[in-house]
């Protein structure tokens, strides 16, 4: 702390902690402010805040940018020295403020589309979470969801685990984020995910208790992505993001990611070998200039374009159809011709949405899975959607009658009407169509037949058993 300027009030502490230029805090400060974690941290344009539990020891932080300096404010409550001294270890990371960016941006100009963007977004940094197990839950929680439906999935965590303090520095109630021993023990029903998600937030809690999963300084940056690998449900994006947002692996690059892989679709030859060990901040180079565009189509595509791949399965191929950022068909090979309408499909065998949702169904016909976490997109009228989000609430191994799911949706005597929407699920397996029956308990019309229904029934039937 001695060689940073700093001055002692009766609410804590003030040090200015340095940075190389250019720094662009726009940037840094807009990817806190959309990943925020509710309740616990509270970002403006110009500030970044938040209670946290450092050993015994609950205190307040906030970062301030100095208009015109080459310097970050940081307040810090209370100004003791040693919490001090961590919570500056903390904000420099967060902030990237060791980073210097002349070394980075001579590696990066060794690729031509990275040396323009050095050139367009000069100064940024990547961006790091206050604390490397609250970053890597609030990950897994954000996978392949949308940015609002994050917060919300956080937000019930954090207020229904976490712990509701008095701020330090305001008396105001504010919270801390649950432990790992508190998730590790917790069922989680109040995080309306699915159990999947919720068992990998258990398992991946267990382990970082045990000792599995280590965020230690000295970690190796490949040994910790393969121990995030060995929890179950998390695969190579989730390793690479964790790795950069909550490790600070410089060299992590999660190429899975649905933008970056568009990016290097569109840049086959960008040469991410030739920047290493500095990969991290091409990644955040290329969030920067394609987020927006990618995120929704292809460069030279509308947001309406389908893809598609084909996958075998025990009850027959399917055809598994996606937008830009959601599933939004899984069809049977030899179903009636139109049935779903759908839009002209280009071929993507290497479609994240695509992959991932062939992961799934695979687990999900090995008896390894029993809820589909997937964002979806089917296509169809408000009355259609309202009956396809009732097939959702259906039980894993149990069946309803279609009067039962009339009742559901608000009207007994919409059978008729059920029966029909229900026909038209574009989502056959994802939204479980086939757990519905006749009254007397016989296997009624299925899109994929009812030799493929009763399969479907019959695994699922097994699997409930196998995990009760």
């Amino acid at each position: 702390m001695r060689d940073r300027s700093q001055t002692r009030g009766r609410d804590g502490i003030e040090v200015n902690l340095p940075f190389k230029s250019p720094y662009d805090w726009q940037s840094i400060i807009h990817f806190y402010k959309s990943h925020s974690i509710p309740a616990v941290e509270r970002v403006a344009d110009d500030s970044f805040a938040r209670a946290f539990r450092l050993g015994n020891t609950i205190g307040f932080v906030q970062v301030l940018a100095v208009a015109g300096k080459r310097r970050l404010k940081v307040r810090i409550v209370p100004g003791d020295a040693k919490v001090c001294l961590e919570v500056v270890r903390r904000i420099k990371k967060m902030f990237d403020l060791d980073c210097d960016p002349r070394v980075i941006g001579k590696t990066l100009r060794r690729v031509p589309l990275l040396a323009t963007l050095c050139r367009r977004f000069p100064g940024l940094r990547v961006a790091r979470g206050w604390d490397a197990f609250e970053t890597a839950i609030c990950s897994i929680l954000g996978q392949l969801v949308s940015a609002g439906y994050r917060a919300t999935l956080i937000g019930q965590l954090v207020t229904n685990y976490g712990e509701e303090i008095a701020d330090p520095l305001t008396a105001g109630r504010t919270y801390l984020f649950p432990a790992a021993e508190v998730l590790a023990g917790s069922d989680l029903s109040a995080v309306k995910t699915t159990s999947a998600r919720r068992e990998a937030i258990r398992e991946f809690s267990r382990r970082v208790l045990s000792g599995a999963i280590s965020f230690s300084d000295g970690q190796d940056p490949a040994a910790l992505r393969r121990a995030i690998l060995e929890t179950n449900g998390l695969g190579p994006w989730s390793a690479e993001y964790i790795s950069l947002r909550a490790a600070g692996d410089t060299d992590a690059f999660p190429k899975t990611d649905l933008i970056l892989k568009r990016v290097l679709d569109l840049h086959p030859d960008l040469d991410l070998e030739r920047i290493k060990p500095w990969r991290s901040y091409a990644a955040t180079y290329l969030w920067k200039e394609f987020a927006q565009t990618l995120s929704r189509s292809k460069k030279g595509e509308t947001n309406m374009t389908l893809f598609y791949k084909e996958t075998e399965s025990p009850v027959g191929k399917l055809k598994l159809v996606a937008s830009s950022n959601a599933l939004v068909a899984v069809l049977w090979e030899h179903e009636r011709t139109n049935r779903v309408k759908l839009a002209e499909m280009k071929f993507n065998p290497g479609h994240p949405v695509l992959i991932e949702a062939e992961r799934q169904l695979m687990e999900y016909f090995s008896g390894a899975r029993t809820e589909f976490a997937l964002p979806l997109e089917p296509r169809g009228s408000e009355f259609q959607k309202k009956v396809w989000q009732a097939l959702r609430a259906i039980p894993f191994g149990k069946t309803r009658s279609y009067l039962d799911l009339a009742k559901t949706v608000g009207s007994s005597r919409a059978v008729r009407a059920v029966g029909a929407a229900n026909g038209k699920n574009p989502l056959s397996i994802i939204v479980p169509c086939h757990r519905v029956i006749g009254a007397n308990g016989s296997l009624t019309g299925f899109a994929g037949g009812l030799e493929v229904k009763a399969k479907l029934l019959a695994l699922e039937a097994t699997s409930a058993s196998a995990h009760d």
